[in-house]
């Protein structure tokens, strides 16, 4: 693959004769001094008429020129005048002409088509001369395409104007060459900065030299969230990132980045219940319209709600079992949320079954949970099942209890299978369970 230049040609080297009507070659034209202080460019020689000539020669590679009529006219006679470079004039292709200035789509399609050309990998572009609707038309192309492959473009160059050419320095000008791209990633960075508040993802081809931390950290807060990696995402991943937004002090993204920071702190906060952390969480993640994630930390909110309940009562007891299950959350929610199915008057027959069921025969080291817990200690921790929690719900036609339409409605959806169902439908129902789980479980608290 190779690297292109691609350079908008302006008149410099010309003036517009008036009887002529047309723009002809100045001959008395003084070639500028053109540098670049912060080595972005190497350059051989100093002094050149414009940049098509200095291109040209300290280039190893093609250049593309995108050109008028009047611009190829003088820019054929600039070349014309140089010795070493003659042979170039071959580089004016037709495809590159602009017919008619004013007709930006096809001046914007021109220079899509170029940059898309897939004979080049990479680009320097020059956006020095031309007349002025062109090089920002050119920055929206890059724009554009920068947000789609950071590496598809190497500089932006633009040779900005030290010194302006007069009578006092005999009309020699001095242009220093900046790179424009820093100005380039900035705005990408300042979309992902707005966007991640709206969806907490960050496209994965994203790079920054300058701002790889950050983007780092804002990939693996999202992979941890999405993931419900949550022990994770609270230990490392938002402490890092909320560090990385401090960190930044250009002033063009320093708002956005404090924007996110503080809604960050705010929203993905630990709670003093883990219930109540899990439960904001959900609430947020329906907003962005995360149905199945929303829903499976509803369901472990509730879980974990249930067992804080009876452990108000029964410290004791609830510590044996989690203590049992090595503080394993998943395998101590599922035994706390299946206690509703007991009959406290039947307890025999209820320890039987609870010794049996699949979700209750979990082992520890050989030992079984029997063995720890007493069938009163059992009828006690069933007697302090949350009531508001029994309570037959309908919904769609279906009456149950809260934990079991969340537990159905969230295997469904984890297992795909939840037919032709809208997605109005999905969103109504836990919008519906959010509702019913906060009357009953948080706000009553």
């Amino acid at each position: 693959m190779r690297r292109a230049v691609i350079t908008i040609l302006g008149t410099i080297g010309g003036k517009f004769d008036p009887k002529k009507k047309e723009f002809v070659f100045e001959e008395k034209t003084n070639k500028s001094f053109y540098y670049s202080t912060d080595n972005i460019i190497d350059i051989k020689d100093e002094k050149y008429i414009n940049t098509l000539p200095l291109f040209i020669k300290n280039f190893d590679c093609a250049v593309i020129p995108i050109f008028t009529k009047d611009a190829k006219k003088i820019q054929l006679d600039v070349l014309d005048k140089l010795e070493d470079i003659k042979d170039k004039k071959d580089i004016f292709k037709d495809d590159y002409l602009i017919e008619d200035e004013q007709d930006f789509e096809k001046i914007f399609n021109m220079i899509h088509n170029i940059i898309n050309n897939p004979e080049y990998d990479r680009f320097v572009i020059d956006v020095t001369h031309g007349f002025r609707h062109l090089p920002l038309l050119m920055l929206i192309e890059l724009m554009i395409v920068h947000f789609q492959d950071t590496s598809k473009i190497e500089k932006i160059l633009f040779a900005k104007e030290d010194e302006k050419p007069t009578k006092e320095n005999n009309f020699v000008g001095k242009y220093n060459f900046i790179d424009l791209k820093e100005y380039l990633l900035l705005a990408n960075i300042s979309f992902v900065l707005t966007t991640f508040e709206k969806n907490y993802t960050v496209a994965n081809h994203i790079k920054s030299e300058k701002y790889q931390n950050l983007i780092d950290a804002l990939n693996n807060f999202s992979n941890d969230l999405m993931a419900l990696n949550l022990n994770n995402l609270f230990d490392n991943s938002v402490t890092k990132l909320e560090e990385e937004l401090e960190k930044i002090d250009d002033i063009s993204i320093k708002k956005q980045a404090n924007k996110l920071k503080e809604h960050i702190t705010t929203t993905f906060k630990k709670r003093d219940k883990r219930y109540l952390t899990y439960y904001f969480i959900s609430k947020e993640l329906f907003k962005k319209n995360y149905m199945l994630i929303s829903l499976s930390l509803l369901n472990e909110s509730l879980r974990l709600y249930i067992k804080t309940t009876i452990k108000k009562e029964h410290s004791e007891i609830v510590e044996k079992i989690e203590h049992f299950y090595y503080e394993d959350l998943y395998k101590i929610g599922n035994f706390f949320v299946k206690l509703y199915t007991f009959n406290a008057t039947h307890q025999e027959y209820m320890f039987k079954i609870y010794n049996n069921v699949k979700n209750f025969t979990y082992e520890r080291g050989g030992e079984k949970l029997e063995s720890i817990l007493s069938e009163e200690e059992f009828s006690k921790i069933i007697n302090s099942f949350p009531i508001k929690l029994k309570e037959q719900i309908e919904f769609n036609g279906e009456s149950k209890i809260l934990v079991d339409h969340i537990g159905h409605k969230r295997n469904n959806l984890a297992h795909a299978n939840s037919s032709t169902v809208s997605f109005d439908s999905i969103h109504d129902d836990i919008k519906e369970f959010i509702k019913e789980f906060e009357a009953r479980c948080i706000l009553s608290e």
